[in-house]
């Protein structure tokens, strides 16, 4: 008789313990769901606040591991960016170059088309494929020894007079004249300057991580308790 008590009192603590690592497991996952949504959000105002405009606030983002149903006391989560080239140039103040060898970056300007309200501009090779390879003419900007390229529109386009400003299309023998346009500057790289700070950020979730998974725990085996 005693030994069989023993034996089912070692089994209840067994599954008693069983139990308590799954609520600390949930609750360690819990608080580091919230601490990367934090981080998330902060890095997200961040961008908002230099002025960098919610589109690429809206390119940070976070990945929490494991998946669902799995039960780890060592969860993750990843806040990254889907523009880090861009990111990094306004948190380091690296210069951005074009990816291709000995290649240019081209900025459009205010008379680059668009395509829809609120869109960005075309980039220079959808320019190029639209309205031919012959629409543009480019020239070199006086005195800056070939590093700076104009890229104009010298016909098919007029400068348009409403409000929104940019450019629009002539048609061929039509009454509005064509007027020449830059519709692109070409530079070797831009170096922007340091807008973002992610480092505070980063150093805010370290001390911010350890309370929130403390707190999670105590309300998980509170409730559990109860």
């Amino acid at each position: 008789m005693t030994r069989e008590i023993r034996l089912a009192l070692v089994g209840n603590l067994a599954k008693y313990l069983e139990a308590e690592r799954k609520e600390v497991a949930k609750a360690i996952y819990d608080g580091t769901l919230e601490a990367s949504e934090v981080v998330r959000r902060r890095l997200r105002q961040q961008v908002t606040g230099a002025g960098l405009g919610e589109r690429l606030a809206r390119t940070w983002q976070r990945k929490a591991y494991p998946g669902k149903g799995i039960v780890t006391l060592e969860p993750a989560a990843i806040i990254y960016s889907k523009a880090p080239q861009i990111i990094r140039g306004f948190s380091q103040g690296d210069p951005i170059r074009s990816s291709r060898e000995a290649g240019f970056l081209a900025i459009p300007t205010e008379f680059t088309p668009r395509r829809g309200r609120g869109s960005a501009p075309i980039s220079m090779s959808r320019f190029l494929e639209e309205f031919g390879l012959d629409s543009l003419r480019v020239l070199p900007k006086k005195g800056s020894g070939g590093r700076v390229l104009y890229a104009i529109a010298e016909q098919g386009f007029r400068r348009s007079r409403g409000r929104r400003g940019g450019s629009r299309r002539t048609k061929a023998r039509g009454r509005i004249k064509d007027e020449r346009l830059l519709m692109y500057v070409l530079v070797k790289q831009v170096r922007l300057g340091q807008r973002l700070n992610i480092e505070t950020v980063r150093s805010a979730a370290e001390a911010l991580y350890p309370r929130l998974v403390a707190r999670k725990i105590s309300e998980r085996l509170g409730n559990a308790s109860q």
